[in-house]
């Protein structure tokens, strides 16, 4: 089998125009060093069956979309070419390609093109996607149908003319199988793939100061951030340290540094963006109590140890409202419980059992366990005469110093102490009873 070249140059108007429109992601993969205008050689001559194909690596992450092959006449004039078909194979072993992974049917080719090939069907329905690895090697092979005859000016592939790189081209020959072409040519095949990436991505410094690898630009500026640079990696990244609020409490100052000078002065950091100027370190205000009590010049800490609610830096019970507290509202006629204020609790004939209790029914019993003790007993009437008012204030007094004294007074009309006596529901009777008793007396 005779190998016959002819040196051409390939004119610029040969070319196809892909070159100007192809999108800004898909990237041409080629071991060949031939540009437009530029020097080449026709390589033949090829029998059908027989198959010449290059070894690409991709360059990314992505997806073979198309293939390009240089096809050149000698003399002009000579019609399209009908060809057997294009493989694209695995590469991971020379010269014989692996396992097949697209196969394009029947390629036309132009004679003076760069011919490029999207789809794997002749009607051009199938469009051609084989995924890649970056780095992962892959043939590209062109199977002949046709005789090539370059010595009579016929057209066939082409390579370039400054030498044929080592583990880079292959022909399958009849006889003899596959072999390394380049013990046949001295240049790189002109077959080329195009490899559809994702955008490059690289690290992104981020408003925290945090750094974070594999971002698009897009995606680090919608996070904010500021973008490294493609291909770049965190970990030889130095990434700028915001500034924010330092509350000093040695000092009760502030000053404006990074997280790591705050700890380094023993402050409390109050995050990036923060400053000294808005921020404030120390708020104090008023703390509105579970039992709807009201405390001045608390801490958001010590508001929040209190079950309470912070009403705000600068704040005083003078000019909050705080909400009146709610409780288990047990209605003993029907079995029934809603969670009320004591007024709501009085308006809807209820007996209300105190701040922080609820309706639930732990015990499935069918009534709210607040209301299941104490049935028929209201929490404060301390005398046990049905009602609460200014009469249970003596009793409440006796329950709260001397329990043994109250039983013997009180515990014979059919009271319990804890019923009506543990105002504030927490099973034990003491001085944190005190206002809630009180509540209870001017509410009813």
């Amino acid at each position: 089998m005779s190998r016959k070249c002819a040196r051409i140059m390939l004119p610029l108007a040969a070319v196809l125009a892909w070159t100007a429109t192809a999108p800004a992601v898909e990237v041409v993969v080629k071991n060949d060093s031939f540009v437009e205008g530029g020097a080449a050689v026709i390589v033949g001559d090829f029998i059908p069956g027989e198959k010449a194909g290059v070894r690409l690596t991709s360059p990314c992450d992505g997806t073979i979309v198309a293939v390009q092959i240089a096809w050149l006449e000698g003399t002009p004039g000579h019609l399209f070419s009908l060809q057997q078909g294009i493989q694209i194979a695995d590469g991971s072993t020379f010269p014989t390609p692996g396992t097949q992974w697209a196969y394009l049917e029947a390629p036309l080719l132009t004679p003076g093109y760069i011919n490029e090939f999207r789809y794997i069907d002749e009607a051009g329905t199938v469009p051609l996607s084989v995924p890649v690895a970056q780095g992962q090697q892959f043939y590209v092979v062109l199977e002949f149908a046709e005789w090539t005859d370059v010595g009579s000016g016929g057209p066939s592939v082409i390579r370039d003319v400054d030498g044929c790189q080592a583990g880079k081209n292959v022909l399958y020959a009849i006889p003899g199988g596959w072999l390394n072409f380049c013990l046949f040519i001295q240049g790189d095949l002109v077959i080329r793939a195009v490899v559809e990436c994702g955008d490059p991505t690289g690290a992104c410094c981020l408003p925290d100061g945090s750094c974070a690898d594999d971002l698009t630009v897009g995606e680090c500026a919608a996070q904010g951030g500021l973008y490294q640079g493609d291909d770049s990696d965190c970990s030889l990244v130095s990434c700028p340290q915001p500034q924010g609020a330092c509350c000093i409490p040695a000092t009760g100052g502030c000053l404006d540094l990074t997280a790591a000078q705050c700890a380094v002065v023993g402050g409390v950091w109050a995050g990036a963006g923060t400053d000294c100027a808005t921020y404030v370190c120390f708020p104090s205000g008023a703390c509105c109590l579970p039992d709807g009590q009201c405390a001045d010049d608390s801490t958001p800490e010590d508001c929040a140890a209190l079950n309470g609610t912070f009403m705000g830096d600068g704040t005083t019970c003078d000019s909050v409202e705080c909400p009146e507290p709610e409780g288990a509202c047990c209605f003993h006629a029907t079995g029934g419980c809603l969670v009320f204020t004591a007024e709501m609790c009085q308006v809807a004939g209820g007996d209300w059992m105190g701040p922080g209790t609820d309706c639930r029914d732990e015990d499935q019993s069918g009534v709210a366990d607040a209301c299941e003790e104490c049935a028929g007993q209201l929490r404060g009437d301390a005398n046990c005469d049905g009602s609460v008012n200014s009469f249970d204030i003596d009793a409440f007094v006796v329950a709260l110093t001397n329990p043994a004294a109250w039983e013997s007074q009180y515990g014979v009309l059919g009271c319990d102490l804890l019923c009506v006596a543990d105002c504030n529901g927490d099973g034990a009777v003491n001085v944190f009873d005190i206002d809630p008793f009180v509540l209870l007396l001017v509410s009813r």
